[in-house]
């Protein structure tokens, strides 16, 4: 089944995450990390680079694979990622509201592409806080000829 090229541009609605000191201290030991910024405990602690992942893969995906219009399915690899941030680094106190979107749906062969953004801002001040963008490959799915031949 070939995702609905119709989704795109589908905005869903927003969720709330509060970045505390205690999630940038278990994601910072989970890499490993050795930067006293993301271990403090003082002001000075700030997220890692990464530390968007905790609250827009998973979380902005939720809503996506939940929405029966879609055409999701479970054959699916993570084909890239990446984060652009605001002026100001994530620290301990920030809450965020995020908002995921269907950014675009393209074919590569047999799979499909599908590009997820999540625009997180900070709710204090509603300047962008990180932009994560996600691209999900659905393995197979594609339209083929045949199928097009199929339903005219």
């Amino acid at each position: 089944m070939a995702l609905n090229q119709d989704k795109v541009g589908t905005t869903y609605p927003p969720y709330t995450y509060e970045v505390t000191r205690a999630k940038i201290h278990e994601y910072a030991v989970a890499l490993g990390e050795t930067d006293p910024r993301y271990l403090s405990d003082g002001d000075d602690c700030a997220a890692p680079p990464t530390f968007a992942a905790c609250f827009t893969v998973i979380r902005g995906g939720a809503a996506l694979f939940a929405d029966p219009d879609l055409g999701t399915h479970p054959a699916l690899v993570h084909g890239s990622q990446r984060y652009v941030y605001g002026e100001r680094p994530l620290r301990p106190g920030d809450v965020l509201e995020c908002t995921p979107r269907i950014a675009d749906i393209s074919t590569r062969g047999a799979n499909e592409m599908l590009t997820v953004e999540v625009a997180c801002r900070f709710q204090d001040t509603g300047e962008p806080a990180v932009t994560s963008e996600g691209v999900i490959v659905f393995l197979g799915s594609a339209p083929t000829d045949d199928a097009e031949e199929g339903a005219a």
